[in-house]
């Protein structure tokens, strides 16, 4: 019923919409470039996608690992959960997520899973919520509703009046064109069909050492779009039905702008953090340093769901080689093992493996207690995800 109410009421006319916005802070700066092109050739109030040539020249990197041509949700569910938690709180979220429908809902019962764990409802409550954050969004959401409320708090962090709006749609009352018009874009379930991930040749930040000082550049500086004059022209003069159609169209090119800048100055923020904090281990006179997302999301006053999404899955070239952006955030040691030195012996013991019998996690985990490292298999596993590293199937060459 409320799923049907709400199609009705979010139903359009147009082709195609502005695509989840979360999308444009997650996609790395080739994918980034390929949607803004992909809207430019449906939204006729954008003339041109520029990308400066420095873009092109400065931003390539012929070592970029090559990520899994497919990825299913669950996959980057999980592995941004073991980036996030550990010890009980992640078997928490891993049993939470086990308990998920094909959809994404949550299905079990969470005072079952107190009891198996011997921990309050609130305490496993508050990882469920703590979960429904990270991408993809709103998995382990109870129901639509509470689906929706997700996205929303999301997407509008600054007009919380839309989700009293969003649960007056719900209940059937009417409500404003223009909270219609935020709200069809709005997901109908967390997890949807696995999605194609390009081979890609481009890093998305770089940190360089300019005359002994660390400089960063990120990809987003050198990307625009530009307005195509003659439509806003046309839009400021037009009037009645064709306002309202050319309306939806210069909504979308504002949107994409908005959140286009919201990713540049964020991003560019989260990287002059690293560079402050890891400056030792970027300078290679040292090891990483504590650096948690919740830190960076309070200094830089935006949530960490935020920071989580715009690290994900993207690159950093620096003088000490290139590293996903997660590598540099790194938890206080445990048990007296930097994991700046697990991650670096992980990524020792990878490159000098036989690539036509690549070692599995296992057999990782193995050498390096050998070497007096005391690791289980999901924490070579872990770090291993966090290098950006596939697994040994996808690692074999023949």
């Amino acid at each position: 019923m409320l799923r049907h109410e709400l199609q009705l009421r979010l139903k359009v006319n147009l082709n195609l919409l502005l695509r989840n916005q979360v999308e444009v802070l997650i996609h790395p700066a080739q994918e980034l470039e390929q949607l803004l092109k992909e809207e430019k050739e449906s939204n006729p109030f954008i003339e041109e996608v520029y990308v400066s040539e420095k873009a092109q020249r400065f931003f390539e990197d012929k070592r970029f690992p090559e990520p899994r041509l497919r990825v299913h949700p669950l996959e980057t569910l999980q592995k941004n959960v073991r980036a996030e938690l550990e010890g009980l709180d992640l078997e928490i979220a891993l049993e939470l997520i086990s308990n998920i429908d094909e959809k994404g809902f949550f299905k079990g019962s969470v005072s079952l899973i107190a009891d198996k764990f011997g921990v309050s409802e609130e305490y496993v409550e508050d990882i469920r919520e703590f979960v429904l954050t990270l991408d993809p969004v709103g998995v382990c959401s109870k129901n639509l509703l509470e689906f929706m409320e997700v996205q929303v708090k999301d997407l509008y962090p600054d007009e919380p009046e839309l989700l009293e709006w969003l649960r007056k749609l719900a209940r059937g009352e009417e409500v404003p064109e223009e909270v219609k018009l935020k709200l069809r874009h709005l997901r109908w379930t967390p997890i949807e069909e696995e999605v194609s991930v390009p081979k890609v040749s481009k890093v998305d930040a770089i940190i360089e050492l300019d005359d002994g000082e660390l400089v960063g550049y990120i990809y987003e500086e050198l990307i625009d779009i530009r307005p195509n004059r003659a439509y806003m022209e046309m839009y400021s003069r037009a009037k009645g039905e064709a306002k309202e159609f050319l309306k939806e169209y210069m909504e979308r090119y504002e949107n994409f702008r908005k959140i286009l800048s919201v990713r540049r100055d964020n991003l560019k923020k989260i990287l002059d953090e690293i560079i402050r904090t890891q400056e030792a281990f970027l300078k290679g006179e040292g090891n990483l340093k504590t650096l948690l997302v919740k830190d960076v999301a309070q200094k830089l006053g935006i949530s960490e769901s935020t920071v989580s999404r715009l690290i994900n899955s993207k690159y950093v070239k620096t003088p000490q080689g290139t590293y996903p952006f997660r590598f540099f955030f790194v938890r206080e040691t445990a048990g007296g093992i930097s994991q700046d030195e697990l991650m670096r012996e992980i990524k020792e013991i990878i490159r000098n493996e036989d690539k036509r019998k690549p070692l599995s996690d296992d057999e990782i985990a193995r050498i390096l207690r050998e070497k007096g490292y005391k690791v289980a298999r999901r924490t070579v596993a872990k770090y291993r995800d966090l290098l950006g590293i596939p697994s040994s199937r996808e690692r074999r060459q023949r």
